[in-house]
C-alpha cells in the first residue's frame, strides 16, 4: 500500500527494515501503512501511550474498557480513539485525560 506525503502529493520512499516497513517524505514518517506525520505528532503519541497504557496493562481495566473511558472523557468517536489516529493536540490531551479516568476509578473503589 502506498502512503501518500501530505505535503508534496507524492509516495513515500518506502524502506524495508528489521521493524517493519518505514514510509518517508518531505520530513515526515509512519510505520506500516499509516499516515506520515511529524517528530512532534510521534511525540506527543509516545507520551499519550506512556500515560494511558498502564490503565489497562496494569489489569485495573481491559484494553477496550480503557479506550471506552477514554473516548467518554475526551468525547471522542471510536474511529477517532486510537493513538496512532490523534493529531498531536489530541494526543497531548491524553495525560490529563488519564488522570480523570484514574480519578473516576478511585472514586468508585472509595
Amino acid at each position: 500500500m502506498k502512503v501518500m506525503c501530505p505535503i508534496c502529493g507524492q509516495p513515500a520512499l518506502q524502506t524495508n527494515t528489521i521493524w517493519g516497513m518505514r514510509n518517508d517524505c518531505c520530513g515526515l514518517w509512519s510505520w506500516g501503512g499509516k499516515k506520515l506525520v511529524d517528530a512532534a505528532t510521534h511525540e506527543a503519541r509516545k507520551a499519550a501511550h506512556a500515560a494511558f497504557d498502564p490503565l489497562w496493562r496494569s489489569g485495573t481495566l481491559s484494553r477496550s474498557e480503557a479506550y471506552r473511558h477514554l473516548r467518554q472523557v475526551r468525547n471522542i468517536s471510536e474511529k477517532s480513539c486510537h493513538m496512532a489516529m490523534m493529531s498531536k493536540e489530541m494526543a497531548a490531551k491524553v495525560p490529563a485525560a488519564v488522570d480523570k479516568i484514574k480519578a473516576g476509578l478511585n472514586n468508585v473503589a472509595a
